[in-house]
């Protein structure tokens, strides 16, 4: 409309202007004949008759396209499965679609002009008339679900308002989701199966860790014993180091099992602490040889020789990683070789573990580390390994990169940044083994385990200490033990236990004791002593139990000062000198590169070589005590330090 009048006043204008343009041309230039004038304004007049007949022919084709237009709305607010209806504020129904009529049982024109609020049941009804006046009130649209009759519908009120602001209408949509709830439900339910599911396989594998662990425990705690008896031949400490070792790898196995249990409950954590990293790195070393001998398969690895000697950070958790990615490397290739590198780059650290084996599709890379997944059905193990290696690495701030070929071999790499720990107190490097000597040793110690051979195993490796030792069953032995006048200074405690538990056992020590300030260990293989972050317990020791962790909580809880004999640093008197016979120059040259480039293999090659000579004998033991720590700095300081021979 509006456009239409600036039409008619744009005329108008141009009408008046011409009409000034032909009095002023018949006024100052020439006159004009009347006849002229004439039929110039009839022929204009035929012109805007024709354009106005023109315009009149489009009035009809306006109004036919408002009816189809107004007959399209209607097709489509009767047709949705929705209900719509317009009220106004008196809540008097001004239009509702086939489908609200159709839910209320009757005609869209029966329902036209009646009040809404009398089609609702009275129970309901002051409550829907509030929030009607709640939408016209506060102009704000509102929005609940409506459940009769086992029917629920989604139902919005939403204020209509006219140019001014001012609310004239309400519309109410209303959409029917009562499958859409059972949906909802069932998948509410099925949610809560999943749940209990995995609860139940935590719980089973919480107890199967530690019906496993309570063997192992004793394996591994005889084993450190018999370790500790200087009267062994080397063989024979070999052989104890193996089997120690293969434990750990067992525990290891045990270990992924329950770390997936953890991912999924996004439970994992790290346990910072400082640690020997040649001796971490040797550890390693002697596992993948164990492996390259049932594989059948060559493994060789690079150290750098500036490698910091000790280090910040989850040693168990970095261990847990490399042998994964060792593991599966041997598993996966059936000829060539393994290679591992662990390299200094600045402030971090390079690990490469590369293959040989029978590689991967890239179309598969994005997959292997999900859980459970194998490459190939004839692989052994559980498709575990690379899941948990992935989350581990990412944990401790790294990130897993692999690259691989098929036919040809893959290769995993990660960079952590492990700071260097500079120890220069004693207190703070690890306890050797054996400790030579303590400086306080009026201290009593209670053990309360309900396996007899754990008992042993604990009391054995304390023993040397010299300790006043006592042992309980149960908690409820124990709390006996304690009112017999037994006061002790430490006490280790199992966890999982008959008659009273360890929990247990701490709860009525504290409240029938409050006195005693005796610090409490928690030592138990279940998944619990991991859980537990409360501060019930002044430390904890998993099981299989280490002995060095055990003389570390001993030393911090008890404040007892070790003795310390760094054999790294041993002096070799003049008598050794005289004994020991060295090759020649050349050859110890060519041993301190190696050395300097971290070529272990090679370095032990040229030991095979010097082992034709029976006279190099003393000189080899020497080497292999700095070969089996890594100690690559004291084994190129101690060639150094060698004068020719006589």
């Amino acid at each position: 409309m509006e456009s239409k009048r600036g039409t008619y006043l744009l005329s108008f204008l141009l009408w008046l202007l011409f009409a000034g343009l032909l009095w002023s041309v018949d006024r100052y230039l020439f006159p004009i004949s009347t006849s002229m004038v004439c039929m110039f304004f009839c022929l204009v007049g035929c012109f805007q008759t024709l354009w106005c007949l023109h315009e009149y022919k489009k009035i009809p084709q306006a109004n036919d396209s408002i009816i189809d237009k107004k007959s399209c709305y209607e097709t489509l607010i009767n047709n949705t499965e929705d209900t719509i209806i317009l009220m106004n504020t008196n809540g008097i129904i001004l239009l509702i679609n086939t489908t609200g009529a159709r839910r209320l049982n009757l005609a869209p024109e029966a329902l036209v002009g009646t009040n809404a609020f009398d089609l609702l049941p009275e129970n309901i009804r002051e409550f829907r008339y509030k929030k009607f006046q709640y939408v016209v009130s506060h102009k704000k649209t509102v929005r609940f679900v409506d459940e009769r009759n086992n029917i629920s519908l989604d139902q919005i009120l939403s204020p209509v308002f006219d140019c001014s602001g001012k609310v004239i209408c309400v519309a109410v949509y209303a959409r029917d989701i009562t499958e859409l709830i059972k949906i909802e439900n069932q998948l509410q339910a099925a949610r809560q199966e999943a749940e209990r599911a995995n609860a139940a396989k935590s719980i089973f594998l919480t107890h199967v860790s530690h019906e496993l662990r309570t063997p192992l425990n004793v394996i591994l705690g005889y084993t450190q014993i018999l370790q500790s008896v200087s009267t062994l031949e080397k063989d024979e400490q070999k052989c104890l180091a193996k089997i120690y070792k293969n434990v750990e790898f067992i525990i290891s196995l045990i270990d992924d099992i329950l770390d997936l249990s953890k991912i999924e409950s996004n439970n994992m954590s790290l346990s910072m602490d400082v640690f020997e990293f040649n001796a971490f790195l040797g550890y390693i070393f002697d596992i993948a040889m164990m492996v390259k001998q049932e594989k059948g398969v060559d493994f060789k690895y690079h150290f750098d020789h500036n490698l910091p000697r000790y280090v910040n950070g989850d040693e168990r958790r970095l261990k847990q990683v490399l042998l994964n990615l060792l593991v599966n490397a041997f598993k996966y290739t059936h000829n060539g070789q393994v290679n591992l590198k662990v390299l200094r780059q600045e402030d971090a650290i390079l690990f490469r573990i590369e293959d040989t084996g029978i590689g991967i599709d890239e179309k598969l890379l994005s997959e292997i580390f999900n859980p459970f997944y194998r490459i190939t059905s004839q692989t052994e193990g559980f498709g575990l390994g690379l899941c948990i290696a992935r989350h581990l690495v990412e944990i401790m701030g790294g990130k897993l990169y692999v690259e691989s070929t098929v036919g040809k071999g893959s290769t995993f790499w990660f960079r952590l940044f492990l700071a260097p720990a500079d120890i220069k107190n004693t207190d703070q490097l690890p306890i050797p083994d054996p400790v030579s000597d303590i400086q306080d040793i009026q201290k009593k110690i209670l053990i309360v385990d309900d396996i007899k051979d754990n008992r042993t195993i604990l009391r054995a490796m304390i023993k040397p200490l010299a300790f006043e030792i006592k042992e309980a069953e149960t908690g409820k032995s124990a709390l006996k033990c304690i009112q017999k006048g037994f006061v002790p200074d430490l006490i280790l405690i199992d966890l999982i236990m008959p008659v009273m538990d360890g929990l247990e056992f701490v709860h009525q020590l504290r409240i029938n004791y409050p006195e005693l300030n005796t610090k409490i260990v928690a030592v138990s293989a279940s998944t619990q002593l991991q859980a537990d972050k409360s501060d019930i317990f002044e430390a904890r020791l998993p099981k299989p139990v280490q002995k060095i962790k055990l003389f570390q909580i001993l030393s911090e809880q008890l404040n007892i000062k070790w003795q310390h004999q760094d054999s790294s640093s041993q002096k070799f008197d003049a008598k050794e000198f005289e004994i020991i016979k060295y090759p020649d120059r050349q050859i110890r040259e060519q041993l301190i590169d190696l050395a300097m480039n971290g070529h272990i293999t090679d370095i032990k090659d040229e030991i095979r070589k010097l082992e034709e000579n029976k006279i190099f004998q003393p000189f080899i033991n020497q080497l292999e005590i700095f070969i089996t720590d890594l100690d690559f700095d004291n084994l190129i300081d101690y060639l150094k330090r060698i004068d020719h021979p006589d």
